[in-house]
């Protein structure tokens, strides 16, 4: 009888993490085997765990379904991080960080402000995770969810668990993602206008009209403007929110340490460390987010210009009917891009000028061993070695920013575009340093990087 390893052999991934039976000869009609012979092959491989039992016998009668799956590991499930969960006005609790991006843009501007003494946030500690296990039953360790410590902001409290933020004094709640504060409130009612003129202001700014171009706000909390911001410069140490839209007309600046929910942006210029959150649409504007971009609702568009999200894009369409280029950055957004080039650049010329200047250096100590330097070569020499210090400490600064770069580039393997309708060519996707032109339409499909290449995977 031919022996089981001999018709059969297994393949195991690289990760340890899956086993492929295959078939490496036709089975006669006088060979015969038992799901047990097909048991002791996988244990021959030191395989132990995750097998998928009831597949063994489709090896044994279904020659079609092979190549087969037949061992499968747990991946180990990472803890989650620490966080603060904000508790708002008129008990709208947040339970979690998603919930909190997906609060309605109008309920953020009339949320009420909060009183001395009243509970505003609580502390989730970070979890620890649960370990996977591969197919040979090694255990794999899970990575803990980072904690923080809960630190209280401007006037607010932590009681005496450690866990709770109660607000010491009536004002209005900003939220960052470790802290809550609770300022003053700053409250136009109406347009911003010359007889108000621009706004600096260490609290919450509260605008019940329109901010048009060329006025200024700054403010030390959230931004709320229930109108039209145009071609004006808003930056908040909080969120900013806008419930009619943002026309920039290629000009001024949203700028914020928070979140931004509005509407639209038509030709806006946006800079947020947390998501950007649009209801309707984005059109050629240039739009950082140091989080997410969230465009998937009413329209949910996004035409022309520059995305970038360090964490996902969700969106129902990107780009057109008449293909306008649109380029969205994931990971890493395009500013990075542009600063790793530059220190790259910087390097290069650095490690030119370094070997022309030991070049020199060496020439001028052959000759003062052999007929000895001038005083103007004397200077010269002196000169060479403080360039060559100076030089050498410029590449050691961009050798030092690079790998920054670079370990920040490797850190966004997670991250996706979700294209909730279609995405049109005449697209540029970035991952990274990885591009790829989209070319063709592409429906309900999700993109992401895997193994250095932009995967178009559909839903």
């Amino acid at each position: 009888m031919i022996p089981v390893d001999e018709v059969f052999a297994i393949k195991v991934d690289n990760d340890k993490m899956k086993a492929t039976i295959i078939q490496k000869m036709r089975l006669d009609e006088e060979t015969t085997f038992t799901v047990e012979d097909i048991m002791s092959l996988i244990k021959e491989y030191g395989i132990i765990y995750g097998i998928k039992e009831e597949l063994l016998y489709k090896v044994l009668t279904d020659e079609n379904a092979l190549p087969l799956v037949i061992a499968e590991g747990n991946r180990p499930i990472n803890g989650e991080n620490g966080f603060l969960k904000p508790i708002f006005p008129n008990t709208m609790e947040v339970t979690n960080k998603d919930d909190l991006r997906k609060v309605d843009l109008k309920q953020v501007i009339n949320i009420p402000s909060v009183t001395h003494g009243q509970l505003i946030g609580e502390k989730i500690s970070a979890t620890q995770g649960t370990p996977g296990k591969n197919i040979f039953g090694e255990e794999l360790p899970a990575k803990p969810g980072k904690d923080f410590r809960l630190r209280p902001g401007k006037n607010t409290r932590i009681d005496e668990s450690g866990f709770k933020l109660y607000s010491t004094i009536d004002g209005q709640m900003s939220v960052e993602p470790k802290v809550i504060h609770v300022y003053p409130l700053y409250e136009v009612n109406g347009d911003l206008d010359l007889k108000t003129g621009n706004i600096n202001f260490v609290g919450c700014v509260n605008i019940r009209g329109n901010v048009p171009a060329g006025f200024e706000i700054h403010s030390k909390g959230d931004i709320k403007i229930h109108g039209t911001v145009e071609s004006a410069v808003l930056i908040s140490e909080g969120s900013i929110f806008v419930s009619a839209g943002i026309v920039g007309q290629g000009k001024g600046l949203i700028k914020a340490k928070g979140d931004l929910h509005t509407s639209f942006i038509n030709q806006g210029v946006v800079e947020v460390e947390g998501d950007v959150n649009v209801t309707q649409s984005i059109l050629h504007s240039k739009v950082q987010a140091g989080g997410n971009v969230y465009c998937h609702k009413g329209n949910g568009n996004i035409v022309g210009g520059n995305i970038s999200a360090a964490k996902n894009i969700i969106v129902k369409d990107v780009g057109n009917a008449h293909n306008t280029k649109t380029t969205l950055y994931l990971g890493v957004n395009q500013d990075l891009m542009m600063k790793e080039k530059i220190y790259s650049e910087n390097l290069q010329k650095a490690e030119d000028d370094m070997k022309k200047l030991t070049k020199l250096l060496s020439n001028l100590n052959e000759k003062e061993k052999t007929s000895g330097l001038a005083a103007n070569e004397k200077i010269m020499k002196l000169r060479v070695r403080n360039t060559v210090i100076l030089t050498n400490e410029t590449m050691l600064q961009a050798k030092e920013k690079l790998e920054d770069f670079k370990e920040t580039f490797t850190e966004f393997g997670n991250s996706m575009i979700s294209i909730e309708k279609q995405i049109f060519p005449n697209v540029d996707v970035h991952f990274g340093k990885y591009r790829r032109k989209i070319s063709t339409p592409h429906q309900y499909v999700n993109i992401y990087l895997e193994n250095g290449e932009i995967i178009i995977g559909h839903k």
